[in-house]
Formats: structure tokens, sequence, C-alpha cells
């Protein structure tokens, strides 16, 4: 390690880990821009297009919210994981995943807003019959429950008040987890004091099984919710694997554009390449054996509430979307990332998670917007609402995303695992 001090030591330079500052102050302005001019067309596509627009906005909207709540969620889950793990080799890469979980409050925001649409859409659009106002959550409407048998069994849980004090625990408790790791990690860059790194795990070893239960929940109420009359135990697993891939992909660009900068030589290296990219293919392969076990289990079953959901998504336009998810966030990165070479290559593995996150979009569009359901019955198309109003929350993460990692040190300054983050050699 002696030996290797001096070189360590410039891989620690202030102009090798920080942006210069003022970097990137453009860009989060004109993606954040974007998303709010994207999000507000959308909103207004819904006041002005008659009942189908105002469904077909909400679900949009929706869809963002559920791909933008996910990023933060899940990089949370992951800090706890190598923090209880002790992870050496990520000490020099968890800096982004702590500046993504630490945005929980932007996707909060967005849920109040969506919330808000909702109700005032539901009162503003005229329809034939109440029961097919624009609601997102269909039990929220009491026409269309009225006499709904399924429903009377279940509203002990699904009622707006208890939904709402669900959803605020939800976030509260990811919020305070972020909190108090992100704080334990900036104060260490500050004092030193190697006893953080104890604090963190024993935070995360508590926050854990928390946060598994919040995160399960979350996804039964904000995306199984959508449809009561339908049921799956597998989507909790199924939410926590879409968004565990997909920070895990956004990592991995963040650091190869840091990377094409000149930022972070020696920090993360093609070592730390390598382990990211066996994370995201095993990760992406774990997503696409839950999304397949829940289809098959509920195929195998034959239960008419749980086959509903693949019914609806196998007729019309969304059966190409059904083939689409599968090909797109499984298969061509299963080929393409599966080489040794291809994890070592920076423009393979970009290339990869770019993909992955093309695909998840659509399985998260697939899973929200086949629910729209006019008044005569018909499921509506793709519309170019879909894509202001998937895109709007998404570009507005982004562009506080790149705020934050602009904002500060690019890796955690003294976390005593650094010399074997620097020093890592990948030997599988």
């Amino acid at each position: 390690m002696s030996a290797h001090a001096p070189q360590l030591e410039r891989y620690l330079e202030r102009e090798n880990i920080f942006l210069s500052e003022g970097a990137g102050s453009t860009l989060w302005k004109a993606l954040a821009g974007l998303g709010a001019i994207l999000t507000a067309v959308a909103v207004m596509a819904g006041f002005t297009g008659g009942e189908e627009g105002a469904k077909i906005a909400l679900h949009a909207l929706h869809t963002g919210f559920a791909l933008s709540v996910m990023l933060p969620v899940t990089a949370l889950g992951f800090v706890m994981i190598l923090n209880v793990v002790k992870s050496g080799w990520s000490a020099t890469i968890r800096r982004q995943l702590e500046n993504m979980m630490v945005l929980m409050w932007v996707p909060a925001i967005m849920f109040v807003g969506i919330l808000v649409l909702q109700y005032v859409l539901a009162s503003a659009v005229e329809v034939t019959d109440p029961k097919y106002a624009p609601y997102l959550w269909e039990w929220m409407n009491s026409a269309y429950v009225e006499g709904d048998v399924l429903y009377e069994h279940k509203k002990g849980f699904l009622n707006v008040p208890f939904f709402l004090i669900r959803s605020l625990i939800y976030f509260g408790l990811w919020a305070v987890l972020a909190f108090l790791l992100s704080n334990e990690s900036h104060s260490q860059d500050a004092d030193a004091d190697k006893w953080r790194t104890v604090t963190a795990l024993k935070i995360s070893a508590i926050g854990l099984p928390i946060f598994a239960f919040a995160t399960a929940f979350a996804g039964f109420d904000w995306l199984m919710g959508l449809d009561f009359h339908w049921f799956s135990t597998m989507l909790g697993v199924h939410f926590f694997a879409s968004g565990l891939v997909s920070a895990l992909c956004v990592l991995a660009l963040t650091l190869l554009v840091l990377r094409s900068l000149g930022k972070l030589h020696g920090c993360f290296t093609q070592e730390h390449m390598h382990d990211l990219g066996k994370l995201i293919f095993g990760f992406n392969v774990f997503w696409a054996y839950i999304a397949f076990s829940q289809y098959f289990l509920i195929w195998y079953a034959n239960i008419p509430e749980e086959t509903n959901f693949y019914i609806i998504r196998k007729a019309g336009e969304w059966q190409w979307v059904s083939w689409a998810v599968p090909i797109v966030h499984f298969a061509i990165p299963f080929v393409l990332l599966l080489p040794r070479p291809s994890k070592r290559n920076g423009l393979v593995l970009g290339s990869v998670c770019v993909i992955i996150l093309i695909g998840q979009a659509l399985d998260t569009w697939w899973m929200i917007r086949p629910e729209v359901v006019m008044s005569d019955g018909h499921r509506p198309g793709i519309s170019w609402i879909d894509f202001v109003g998937v895109f709007g929350p998404l570009l507005i993460l982004a562009g506080f995303y790149v705020r934050k990692v602009a904002s500060g040190p690019l890796i955690p300054l003294n976390d005593p695992r650094q010399g074997q983050a620097l020093t890592h050699v990948n030997h599988v």
C-alpha cells in the first residue's frame, strides 16, 4: 500500500474528484425546464382532451412518477446493502448513489401533484357515466365501486385516508434513512471520523427490513392498486427489481460520463466497470426471472381476477408492447453483456444501460397505461400525450440529479475503505 501511496494521492487531488465551479448549471436547468414544460403540456392535454385526454394524461404522468421514484428508492436500498456487506471496492463510486437517494423529495412532490390533478380532473371533465370519471385509482371513485363485492372485502385497506397515511409513511421512512446515511457520509468528508462508517452500517442493518416492507407495499399501492380486482404477490419484488437495475444503469452512465470528462482517474477504473457490469447483468436477469415467474404463476393458476391483467395486454396495440418489453429489457442486454470483455468496455456497457432504461420505461408504461378504459369500454392506443407525460417527470428528476452530482465531491473523501477501492482488481 505504501509503495502506491504517491500514486493514490494523485487520484485524490481536487481536480480529479471535483467538477469545476458552475459545472452542469446550464444542463440541469435545461433538463428541469424542459421536463417542467412537458409536464405542463401533459396537464393541459388532460384538461382540453376530454375524457380520453384526461385519463391518458393521468396515467402517463403516473408512469413518469413511478419511474422517477424507483431510482432514489432503490439507490437508497443498494447503499444500505453496500454498507451492510462492508463493500470495499465500491467506496469510490458510492457517492453517486447517495446523490440519487437524497432526491426523494422530487417524486414526493410529483405524487402530491398527481393526487391533486386526479381530483381536479375528476370534477372538471364531463363524462356520460360518473363510473368512468378520470381516476387513476378507480377504487377512489365511489360510483365505480358501488355494489362491488370484491371492493367491500378490501375497503378496510383501500380507502383514501389509509392510502394517504401509508404513502406518507413510505416517503417518510425513505427520506429519514436517506438523510441519516447521507449525513454520515458527508460529515465523514469533513471530520474523517472512521466510526461514521460503523454508524452507517448500523443504520443500514436496521433500515433494510423497514425499507423492504415500505418498498413492497408502495408497489402494491401505487401500481397494483390501479386495478383493485387484480392481485400479484410478486409485484412488490418486481417493483424493487425494476428500480434496482435502473439505478445501477444510471450509476454506470454517470460514472462513464464523469470519466469521459477527465474525472475519477483511478477512482472508477475498468475493474469497477466490470463489477458494475456484472451487477447490472445479474439484476437484469433477476428482473426477468421475477417478471416471468409472475406471468407463469398467473397463467398456471388461471384465476379470472389475475389473468385479466395479461389478457388486456395481449389485445390490440398492447400485444406488440408485450413482446417488446422482454426483448428490449432482457434479451438484447443479455446477449450484449454476457461476454466478459463487454463488461469492461465503456461503450458497450453504456449502450446496454441505455437499452435497459428504455426497456424499463416500456415495462412500467405497459403496466400502467392499459388501465385506461373509456365510457364505451374501449382502451385507447398510444398517444402523443404518453411521451410528454412520461418524459416530463423523468427530465425534471434528471435535472436535479445533474445539479446534485456537480454540487460536491464525486467520491466519499475519507471513507476508511478508500484504499481498497483505489487498488481494486477484479479476478473473475
